[in-house]
């Protein structure tokens, strides 16, 4: 479950990331727009602009949504499990994580 959250937060922020510099703002924007420049288009905006002339969200945008959701989905599926391993192993797994340690198993 670690490995999960961390790969999917990581991909959050990575995705979070490119759909902000596509904007042309945030610490990617430079790059994405000299890259963007380079291959002839329009400062590297993948956004599409919808008939009222708002700009629609990006598919960068909405991998990072996807992402965000799935990882809020992680945190609540681990603080589940860690509350019913709680109830049912008759321990506090919190207070374990915090101090790592566990108190002995009965003989």
């Amino acid at each position: 479950m670690v490995i999960a959250l961390l790969v999917c937060l990581a991909a959050t922020v990575a995705t979070g990331l490119i759909a902000y510099g596509e904007q042309g703002k945030g610490p990617v924007a430079a790059a994405l727009a000299a890259g963007a420049n380079a291959n002839g288009d329009e400062a590297g905006h993948h956004a599409q602009v919808a008939a009222g002339g708002e700009r629609t969200e990006s598919v960068m945008g909405g991998w990072h949504d996807l992402l965000a959701n799935i990882t809020l989905a992680l945190v609540v599926a681990h603080i589940s499990g860690v509350a019913v391993a709680s109830i049912v192993h008759r321990e506090n797994l919190v207070a374990a994580m915090i101090t790592g340690r566990k108190r002995r198993p009965r003989d």
